[in-house]
């Protein structure tokens, strides 16, 4: 009977560039349109990649019909907070937080790519059910595969010599994220310039494989990694530097691979869990109702959660 082994798999992860950020004035046209008239400061992320290289081993004309290979992602740790400060004491201060309830409603997200709905129940199709794997279902047609969940078409079989060969590519960006450079705060009644920011994402990342639809699914190999900016600035509304400070950073790390699932307790009873949301719809929903907080003098808000 053909079957796939952690030993069956090499998987390599690395990311391409190196983070870095930008203080856009405003009216740059990069800026999204709630920008336009505060600039912002911009931070973009490398992306990282993956290459699953898998041997199928069995007896040739072992069936493979419809054998899934791909990954899965979660996200299970969100920073995304900035503080705000007027030029004086008495100019006052706000803390603006897109990683808490109620505008983020869970820390443990989902992120898929994969249509959802009916149309993405018609893409997945034969596999039926909602979504898990990271990227849609294609038929694997080739040794060599880009960025997708594959399967296997329909009359698969080991060839002879009993391996099968082939690759999956696995690829992941945060999106660039923003930061006024000032905003009004009403309390005040006066105008608060960026003075700190912490933003991180912490990802697990995981190689699996399906013996059809229906059937468990198994992770093979896996790996976490994360992106973090913690940052201080200064001056007005139209001249922000960085101020750098002990601590501060901006820097994109990756674990080393390890056989099957994470051994971390967050997570781990809830890789499979349908009811968890998209993490895509969930930072999308936070960015567009953060938590505000607003103070007539300077605060040291409390920024955890």
């Amino acid at each position: 009977m053909a079957e796939v082994t952690p030993n069956d798999v090499v998987l390599m992860p690395w990311k391409d560039t190196q983070p870095g950020f930008q203080i856009v004035p405003p009216g740059d046209p990069r800026l999204p349109a709630a920008a336009q008239v505060s600039g912002a400061l911009m931070a973009k992320f490398p992306n990282i990649r993956a290459l699953a290289t898998v041997i199928v081993r069995g007896t040739p004309g072992d069936d493979l019909s419809l054998w899934r290979f791909g990954f899965i992602q979660l996200s299970f740790i969100h920073h995304d907070w900035a503080q705000y400060r007027g030029q004086t004491m008495a100019d006052g201060s706000v803390f603006v937080a897109r990683d808490r309830p109620p505008a983020m409603r869970n820390n443990i997200c989902r992120d898929s790519v994969a249509e959802s709905g009916l149309s993405g129940a018609l893409e997945r199709f034969p596999f039926v059910g909602p979504v898990i794997f990271y990227d849609s279902e294609m038929p694997m047609t080739s040794s060599l595969n880009g960025r997708m969940t594959g399967f296997m078409p329909v009359g698969t079989k080991v060839p002879a010599g009993g391996k099968l060969l082939f690759t999956v590519m696995f690829g992941d960006s945060p999106s660039p994220r923003w930061w006024g450079l000032n905003r009004i705060n009403q309390t005040a009644q006066k105008v608060n310039d960026i003075y700190s920011l912490q933003y991180g994402h912490a990802f697990a990342t995981m190689f699996a494989m399906q013996k059809g639809p229906g059937k468990p699914i198994d992770i093979l190999k896996s790996f976490q990694w994360n992106v973090r900016w913690r940052a201080h600035f200064q001056g007005n509304t139209f001249n922000v530097t960085a101020a750098p400070r002990s601590g501060d950073l901006l820097d994109m790390n990756i674990s080393h691979v390890v056989r099957g699932q994470p051994n971390d307790h967050r997570f781990q009873s809830r890789i499979f869990d349908i009811t968890l949301p998209n993490c895509n719809n969930q930072i999308r929903e936070a960015s567009n109702k953060p938590v505000i907080r607003e103070s007539a003098r300077w605060e040291d808000w409390k920024v955890s959660h």
